[in-house]
C-alpha cells in the first residue's frame, strides 16, 4: 500500500513543476531563461542560499523539502534525518547541513549516488536494494509514460497555441513591427531621448552636488564610526611616550579588530553569496572598496609604530643595567605582541654575552691595575729587618685586633694584597648581580611560567612557548658557562690547576702573593679572600641551580683551599725562621723573668694556626669561634701538622742564634727597650745575659707555651701530639743544656782560677802553715765571684739562681777537691787552714748545696785528712779545732753583709 501511494503521488502538478523546471507552484522571484533550460532538477546549491534566510526566519522549511526527501527506492520514509528548522542553530550552520543533505536528494544537482548509498542505506540489506532498485525503475516509466499521456490528450491545444503565435508575428510584419522601425517604437524613443537630455540639463548638476553631498557624508560617516582607529596611530605614539604598554596592547588589539571586521565584505564576494539579505547584513558591518586603501594606509602606519616599539623593547632587553622586573615586564609586553623572535630567548642570549664579556672585561682590568701597581713600585729588598718590621707591626696590630691599621698600611705588600682582594670582590660582585636574576628568568622560562592561558595563546605561541629540552639545556649550559668563566678566571689569578679542560692560561701569570709579605698579613689577607669566594659560592649555591652547573664552584673552593693553605705554612715557616730578629730583649710586663718575645711568638703562632684551621675547615662566619666541631680532612691536617711542629723547631733555631750572634735593635730609634734595659740593668749586648734570659725563656716555653699551644692544637685539629709533644721536650732540653753548660763555662772558669791559684800557689805552704788566722782571700774572692753571679742572674732571670749557685758550686767544689788532692801533705795549720775554708765555703753556701756537692764536699774532707801528717799532731787537737770553729763564727758574722744574697730567706 506504501508503494501504491508513492505511485500516486506523480500528478499533472509534479510534471508541469519538472517541465518548466519550478520548485513550487508559487514561486516568489523570477528565474531567467537560462536557468529554465538547466535540468528540471533544482540546483541545490542556489535552492539552499536563497532560501536559508527564510528558513532561519520563518522557523519552518520550505515545502520542496517535503516534497523532494523522499527516498527514490521507497524503503524509508526520509532520506534526512534532522529537522532543518531547528531556530537553535546558526545560519552557517544550517547552510552546512543543508549542502550535505543535498547531495541525498535526488532532485539536486549535487546529489551523489555513492554517499547517499553510504549514509541512507549504510543498514539495508542487499535484497531490499535490489527491491529499490526495481521500483526505481518502474517510477521512472511511470513518469516517462505521463508525459507522453500529457502530450497525446493535449496535442490540439498545442497546434491551435502555434497557430495563434504564427499569426500575431505575421501581423506585427504588416503593421511596421519590423526592425527597420524599430518594431514600432521609434517615436516613443526619440521622445524619450529628448527628455533625458532635457532631465540631465536641469537635474544634472543636482544630481552631481547630491552625489558629492553623499560622498561627504559617507565619508563623514566612517570617519565618525571608525574614529578610534584613525586616531590609533597618534594615541599609540601617546601612549609609547608615556610607556603604557597595557594601553598599547589594548588598543592594537582593538584596532585589528576593527580592520579585519572591515574585511568581512572581501570574504562574502569570494564566497559567491548572491542572497539579498545576505549582501545587506555584510553592507552594515563592512567598508566599501573605496576606504580600502585608506584603512590599509592606516594599518601600515599602526603596523609601522608597532614595530619600532619592538626594536625598541627588543633594545631595551639588551640593556643590561636595567632592573629584572622591567625586563619582565618587557617581555611580557614583547608576548602580548606575538613578535616572531622569542624575547625570553633573545634577553637571555644577550645577558649571557653580557655577563661573559663584564667578567672578562673586569678581570683584565683588575689585572692591568695590578701590573701597573707592581712595576711602579721600588724593587723589594732581601733585608731580614725589613720583613722583620713588617711583622712585628702586624703582630701588634692583631694583638689588640686593630685590624684596620693591618690594612690601612702603606707597605708594598699590603697594597698588593688590597689590588688582590679587590679582584675577587669585583669578580664575585659581578657574578652575585647578574647571575641569580639570568637564573631566575632561566628557570621560569624552562619552567613556561609566562604562558598565558591556552584559551587565549595562539597554537603557534603555546608551541613556542611551551617547554623545550634543548632550550633547557642551553640554558643550564650558559648558566655553567657563567659559573666556569668566573671559577676559571679566578683559578689562573690563584695559579690553581684548570677548571676546565678548555681553559687556557695566559703564560704571564703573575704571582699573587707580595714577594716580602709576612705570614699574618698573608692568613688575614688570604682569610678575606676566601671568605668573599665562600660567600658568593653560598650566594650562588642558594639559587638552586644543578649539581652539575655548580660543580666548577665546588673545585675551585677545594683548589683555592689547598692553594691558601700551603701558602701560609710556606709563609709560617718562612717567618718562624727569621721570627729571632723580633727579640728586642724587653721583659714581659706580666712576667719579669721572661722576654715579650714568648708573648709575640705565640701570637704569632696561635694566628697562623687558626687562620690554617679556618681555611682549611671553611670556618669563616666569625673570628671568635674556631668552629671546633668541623673536622678537616687529613690531607689539610698532614700539611698545617707540619707547618705547625716545624715553625716550632725554626723558633727553637732561632733562639740559640739570638745567644751566639750580637744584638742588633730592630728599629735605629727603639728606645724602649733601651730605658727598660737601664732599669732593670741587663744590657743584650752581652752574651750572658742573651743566655740567662733565653734559657728563662726555653723554661717557661717548656711548662707553660708549648702544653697550651699543643693542647689548642689538638683540640682545633682533634689529633693527638704527644710523641711530637716529646721530642720538642728533648729538643728544648738539649738547647737548654747547650745554653746553660756555655754559660757555666765561662762562670766556673773564672772561680777555678782563683781556687786553683789559691790552693796551689806558692803563697800557701799546707804543710808548714801556722794555725789559722782568719780564712784565706781566695776563699773570699770565690765566694765574691759568686755574689756577682748571684746579682747577674737575679736581675735577668731570678728563677735560675739555685740551678745556677748549685751548679757553679758543684764545679767550685770539684775544683777545691782536685785542687787539694795535689797538695803533697798537710801540716798541723794546714790541716786546719784547709778544713776552716771548706767549711766556711760550705756553711756560706748551705742552701744551693746538692747530694753531688754533698758528696764532693765530703771527698774533700777525706782527702785533708788522708793528706795529713799526723807526726805533726798536736796533743791538744780538740782544743785547736774548737778555735777553728769560733774563728769560722767570727768570719761568718764578719762576712754575713757581704754574703747576704746566699742567705735561705725565711
Amino acid at each position: 500500500m506504501y508503494r501504491q501511494s508513492i505511485y500516486e503521488q506523480f500528478s499533472e502538478e509534479a510534471a508541469i513543476l519538472k517541465h518548466y523546471g519550478l520548485d513550487t507552484l508559487e514561486p516568489e522571484y523570477w528565474v531567467g531563461e537560462n536557468d529554465v533550460r538547466k535540468s528540471v532538477r533544482y540546483s541545490s546549491t542556489e535552492g539552499l542560499n536563497n532560501q536559508t534566510n527564510n528558513s532561519v526566519s520563518g522557523g519552518v522549511l520550505d515545502d520542496r523539502w517535503s516534497l523532494d526527501d523522499t527516498d527514490p527506492l521507497g524503503l524509508k520514509k526520509s532520506v534526512l534525518w534532522q529537522d532543518l528548522s531547528s531556530s537553535k542553530r546558526s545560519t552557517q550552520d544550517v547552510l552546512d547541513e543543508m549542502q550535505e543533505k543535498s547531495q541525498l536528494l535526488v532532485s539536486a544537482k549535487s546529489f551523489n549516488p555513492k554517499y547517499f548509498l553510504r549514509k541512507v542505506h549504510k543498514d539495508t540489506s542487499y535484497n531490499d536494494l535490489l527491491s529499490g532498485a526495481e521500483l526505481l525503475r518502474y517510477t521512472l516509466d511511470q513518469k516517462s509514460e505521463a508525459l507522453r499521456n500529457l502530450v497525446q490528450d493535449n496535442f490540439d491545444r498545442f497546434v491551435s497555441a502555434k497557430n495563434t503565435i504564427d499569426t500575431v508575428y505575421g501581423e506585427m510584419k504588416t503593421q511596421c513591427l519590423n526592425a527597420d522601425n524599430d518594431y514600432g517604437v521609434r517615436g516613443l524613443d526619440n521622445t524619450l531621448s529628448e527628455a533625458i537630455n532635457r532631465a540631465e540639463q536641469v537635474f544634472g548638476p543636482v544630481l552631481v552636488n547630491r552625489n558629492k553631498a553623499e560622498k561627504i557624508r559617507s565619508t563623514l560617516s566612517v570617519l565618525e564610526k571608525y574614529k578610534f582607529f584613525f586616531n590609533l596611530p597618534s594615541s599609540l605614539m601617546e601612549s609609547i611616550k608615556q610607556q603604557k604598554y597595557d594601553v598599547i596592547i589594548r588598543d592594537y588589539k582593538k584596532g585589528k579588530v576593527v580592520l579585519e571586521s572591515t574585511m568581512s565584505s572581501d570574504a562574502s564576494e569570494n564566497n559567491g553569496s548572491s542572497n539579498p539579505s545576505i549582501e545587506r547584513q555584510v553592507d552594515d558591518t563592512a567598508l566599501s572598496a573605496q576606504y580600502r586603501k585608506v584603512f590599509d594606509k592606516v594599518w601600515a602606519e599602526v603596523e609601522k609604530i608597532m614595530e619600532e616599539m619592538r626594536e625598541q623593547l627588543f633594545k631595551q632587553l639588551t640593556e643590561p643595567w636595567r632592573s629584572m622586573e622591567e625586563q619582565e615586564r618587557t617581555i611580557n609586553v614583547l608576548l602580548e605582541l606575538d613578535t616572531p623572535e622569542d624575547p625570553i630567548w633573545h634577553y637571555l642570549d644577550s645577558q649571557y654575552k653580557f655577563i661573559i664579556d663584564l667578567l672578562k672585561e673586569s678581570y683584565q682590568e683588575q689585572l692591568n691595575k695590578i701590573k701597573a701597581f707592581t712595576k711602579s713600585l721600588p724593587p723589594f729588598s732581601n733585608d731580614t729587618k725589613e720583613i722583620a718590621l713588617r711583622l712585628k707591626n702586624a703582630i701588634k696590630a692583631i694583638n689588640i685586633r686593630d685590624y684596620d691599621s693591618l690594612i690601612a698600611g702603606k707597605d708594598m705588600d699590603v697594597q698588593i694584597w688590597k689590588a688582590t682582594l679587590d679582584v675577587v670582590k669585583t669578580l664575585s660582585d659581578l657574578l652575585l648581580r647578574c647571575l641569580p636574576d639570568f637564573w631566575k628568568l632561566s628557570k621560569s622560562f624552562m619552567e613556561g611560567k609566562f604562558q598565558k592561558s591556552p584559551a587565549i595563546l595562539s597554537a603557534n605561541r603555546r608551541r613556542r612557548q611551551a617547554m623545550d629540552l634543548r632550550k633547557v639545556e642551553q640554558c643550564q649550559n650558559m648558566a655553567k658557562g657563567v659559573i666556569d668563566l668566573y671559577a676559571s678566571l679566578l683559578s689562573e689569578f690563584f695559579i690553581l690547576p684548570p677548571i676546565s679542560s678548555n681553559q687556557v692560561r695566559d703564560q704571564e701569570t703573575l704571582s699573587f702573593i707580595p714577594s716580602q709579605s709576612d705570614s699574618v698579613t698573608t692568613c688575614y689577607f688570604l682569610t678575606k679572600i676566601l671568605n668573599g669566594i665562600s660567600e658568593c659560592v653560598n650566594d650562588i649555591n642558594s639559587i638552586n641551580m644543578a649539581s652539575d652547573v655548580s660543580n666548577a664552584l665546588q673545585i675551585l673552593m677545594e683548589q683555592t683551599r689547598w692553594k691558601f693553605v700551603e701558602i701560609i705554612c710556606d709563609a709560617w715557616n718562612s717567618d718562624a725562621k727569621i721570627f729571632y730578629a723580633l727579640e728586642d730583649w724587653s721583659l714581659d710586663q706580666d712576667n719579669r723573668e721572661i722576654t715579650n718575645f714568648l708573648r709575640n711568638f705565640h701570637i704569632f703562632h696561635k694566628y697562623n694556626s687558626r687562620s690554617a684551621y679556618k681555611i682549611a675547615s671553611l670556618g669563616y662566619v666569625s673570628d671568635e669561634d674556631d668552629n671546633k666541631s668541623s673536622r678537616i680532612s687529613d690531607a689539610f691536617l698532614q700539611k698545617i701538622k707540619s707547618a705547625f711542629l716545624d715553625s716550632l723547631y725554626a723558633y727553637l733555631d732561632g733562639l740559640v742564634h739570638l745567644v751566639f750572634s750580637d744584638y742588633t735593635p730592630l728599629e735605629s730609634c727603639d728606645k724602649e727597650p733601651t730605658e727598660m734595659f737601664q732599669r732593670s740593668r741587663i744590657d743584650p749586648k752581652q752574651i750572658d745575659s742573651r743566655i740567662l734570659l733565653t734559657i728563662s725563656n726555653l723554661s717557661n716555653l717548656k711548662q707553660f707555651m708549648i702544653p697550651r699551644i699543643v693542647s689548642q692544637f689538638e683540640a682545633a685539629y682533634k689529633c693527638s701530639l704527644v710523641d711530637d709533644t716529646k721530642t720538642l721536650n728533648d729538643v728544648i732540653n738539649q738547647l737548654d743544656k747547650i745554653l746553660f753548660d756555655d754559660y757555666l763555662k765561662r762562670q766556673t772558669q773564672k772561680i777555678r782560677n782563683i781556687v786553683v791559684n789559691g790552693i796551689l800557689s806558692g803563697d800557701v805552704d799546707w804543710y808548714n802553715i801556722s794555725k789559722p788566722t782568719e780564712v784565706h782571700s781566695f776563699v773570699f774572692e770565690a765566694l765574691l765571684s759568686l755574689v756577682i753571679v748571684h746579682a747577674q742572674v737575679s736581675d735577668v732571670a731570678k728563677p735560675l739562681i739555685n740551678r745556677t749557685l748549685t751548679a757553679l758550686l758543684e764545679s767550685m767544689a770539684q775544683d777545691c777537691l782536685e785542687a787539694f788532692q795535689k797538695v803533697e801533705k798537710f801540716g798541723m795549720g794546714g790541716m786546719l787552714q784547709a778544713t776552716l775554708e771548706i767549711e766556711f765555703m760550705h756553711q756560706t753556701l748551705s742552701q744551693y748545696v746538692s747530694k753531688k756537692a754533698q758528696e764532693t764536699l765530703q771527698l774533700i774532707y777525706t782527702t785533708i785528712e788522708q793528706l795529713y801528717d799526723t807526726t805533726q799532731a798536736s796533743n791538744d787537737l780538740e782544743s785547736e779545732l774548737s778555735s777553728v770553729k769560733q774563728l769560722l763564727v767570727d768570719s761568718r758574722k764578719s762576712t754575713s753583709l757581704q754574703f747576704l744574697c746566699f742567705k735561705k730567706p725565711k
